[in-house]
């Protein structure tokens, strides 16, 4: 099983790595308070985790209220 997970990380690293050289032009973002210039590929991982940071807070309330029902369901059960 460890091994799996270390071909499975491996891959993916490797996948990332040569995703960042495909993706090295340099772009430029526009704030209102000025400018910076960034690789693609790092802007693109920015936004995938601020995607992931927002798509979990989205769930967090709904999670939250099936955790409570689950115990609830739980102690009437015993």
């Amino acid at each position: 099983m460890r091994l799996l997970s270390l071909i499975g990380l491996t891959f993916a690293t490797l996948l990332g790595v040569s995703f960042a050289l495909l993706n090295s032009a340099s772009v430029a973002i526009h704030y209102y308070i000025g400018t910076r210039t960034i690789p693609l590929s790092l802007l693109i991982l920015i936004v995938l985790v601020f995607g992931i940071v927002i798509g979990l807070l989205a769930s967090f309330p709904s999670i939250l209220r099936l955790k409570i029902e689950n115990r609830r369901l739980l102690r009437v059960r015993d």
